[in-house]
Formats: C-alpha cells, sequence, structure tokens
C-alpha cells in the first residue's frame, strides 16, 4: 500500500514543497524564509528536480548544460543531507511499484528535451527520471539549450507512475497531466520527422526550433542484481564518506569553476547510480514476486 509519506516524495520531486501536518492537511511553506536549517534549504527547493535528475546523469556534462548553459544553480544540500535525498528517490519508485495494478495503460506521452540528452538516450536506457505529459509537447517546458521532442511508447509492462492518478485532488498542477518514469530503464530509439507546426511553435531558450524527434519505446524494468557485483551496505558506506567532497564539486561548478578535476564527484555519482539500481531491483522484483 501506497503511504502518505511516499506520495509526498512524490509530491516534491514536482514542485510541491506544502508540507504535510500530523493531521494530513498540507501546508503552504514560505520559501523565501531565511531559515539555518539545512533541511529547509532542500525541502523549500521547488526546483529540487533539477539536482535530483543531475545527479542520476554520468559524469557532469548535465551539470555544465544547467548551471554554465541554462544558468540554473544546483543544490548541493541533496549531497550533504544524503538521507533525505535517498528518501526521496526512493518514496517515487516505491508509488511506482505500488500503483502498477491501479493506473491505466497509457500508449503515448511526450516531452521537450535537450539535445545533450540523446547521448544517454543511445546508451539504450533512461539515466534520470523522465517527466512527461499526456497532453501534446508543453511550449513552457521548452525554455532549454536545443531542445529534442520526444514520443515516448509505453506498454502493458512499462514502469511510471501518472501524477493525477496517484495524488488525486493533491495533485497541485493538474493542467500538466504528468507521467513520470524511473531512471536505468532499457529503452530502444527511433528518429522521426518533425512536422512544420512542430517547427514553427516550439522552440528553445534561444528561439531556435527542435533539433530533431524521437520516438522511445519502454522495456521492463531488469534486475540489477545480476549485473552489478558490489553490495548495498558497501555502496552506501562510499556514498556517507564521499558525500563531502562531492557537495564540494558541485559548489565550485556553480561558482564556474569548471576547470576543476571533477574525477571524485564523478566516482561518487557512479556509487549512487549502483546503489539504487541495486535498491530498485530489490523493491521491482519484490513487488513482482508478490504478485
Amino acid at each position: 500500500m501506497v503511504t502518505k509519506k511516499e506520495l509526498d516524495m512524490l509530491r516534491f520531486y514536482g514542485g510541491d514543497i506544502r508540507k504535510r501536518t500530523e493531521e494530513g492537511k498540507l501546508l503552504i511553506i514560505n520559501s523565501s524564509e531565511n531559515s539555518k536549517d539545512p533541511k529547509d534549504l532542500l525541502w523549500r527547493d521547488k526546483d529540487a528536480y533539477r539536482t535530483l535528475n543531475a545527479l542520476l546523469f554520468d559524469g557532469y556534462e548535465n551539470e555544465k548544460e544547467r548551471i554554465f548553459q541554462e544558468h540554473h544553480q544546483l543544490n548541493p544540500i541533496f549531497i550533504e543531507l544524503l538521507e533525505e535525498t535517498l528518501a526521496i528517490y526512493t518514496g517515487i519508485f516505491a508509488v511506482m511499484c505500488q500503483n502498477k495494478e491501479k493506473q491505466s495503460v497509457i500508449s503515448t506521452v511526450r516531452r521537450v528535451d535537450r539535445k545533450a540528452s540523446l547521448s544517454a538516450y543511445t546508451k539504450g536506457y533512461t539515466e534520470s527520471f523522465v517527466s512527461c505529459s499526456r497532453g501534446g509537447f508543453e511550449s513552457d517546458f521548452s525554455k532549454k539549450n536545443q531542445i529534442i521532442l520526444l514520443e515516448i511508447e509505453t506498454s502493458e509492462n512499462s514502469l511510471y507512475v501518472d501524477y493525477q492518478q496517484a495524488l488525486g485532488a493533491e495533485y497541485a498542477k493538474w493542467d500538466e497531466q504528468e507521467v513520470l518514469f524511473p531512471p536505468f530503464l532499457p529503452l530502444t530509439m527511433e528518429e522521426m520527422e518533425l512536422s512544420k507546426r512542430e517547427k514553427l511553435s516550439i522552440h528553445d531558450m534561444h528561439g531556435n526550433s527542435p533539433c530533431g524527434k524521437y520516438l522511445l519505446k519502454l522495456r521492463e524494468f531488469p534486475d540489477y542484481r545480476k549485473i552489478i557485483t558490489c553490495s548495498q551496505e558497501k555502496l552506501l558506506e562510499k556514498l556517507f564518506s564521499g558525500k563531502k567532497e562531492a557537495a564540494t564539486c558541485l559548489q565550485k561548478m556553480n561558482s564556474g569553476q569548471w576547470d576543476e578535476d571533477f574525477q571524485e564527484y564523478i566516482n561518487w555519482k557512479k556509487n549512487l547510480h549502483d546503489y539504487l539500481k541495486l535498491l530498485y531491483s530489490a523493491m521491482w522484483c519484490g513487488t513482482e514476486e508478490q504478485k
């Protein structure tokens, strides 16, 4: 059964920073309030998805794209408060697993993405969470550096969560019709033809038309426990021992110090990915075994 805490992690990823009281009510938090509590810097971040997703990509090119090209700051507090961040990643995936039997099957959803993301998709899997819409290509989400259009085809066995169905009346952005897919999900990719309307109506942050259009076909979530040899416990130990250095690297990126050596950060993220792959595999396969 999906818990309120897990649903709150899904809400938070979607930009809803309302706080749930002990009575279960959602209250608006003043995000501009100057608090010295590090947890407030995390839970009041309306753009948390940017940092949460950047941490799921290999290397640091995604960070450079978001910080240097698109002029967004990423939040090192998500590395410093690692327990909170892992709870967010876990909660979102738990909703996907537990909500599968209740959600209706969708055939195709759409996303405006960065051209830089193609390098991830050509590897044959989603690196980060992938947010899409059951509606059309939303121009509100096109203010990125060099964009592509994605149509994502799902199947009966696809793993995702539909925000409207999962959150119901608590969903704060009903018009977005958001559907969220997990990271590390295998896929195949095919290039498609851009329509004349798509070329004229959708533009990136520089006013340029999309660079291309692609169809992604998503497959079932694999059991990474058959591939990754390091244990969850050992990976978790590495994550906590290296988080200070990783957070410092992200702070340097925010300040434009791109000539630094970020290998420690890259290695730290690789351990994060392997840890989540093992955790997600256990959660998903455990769900499958219970059926």
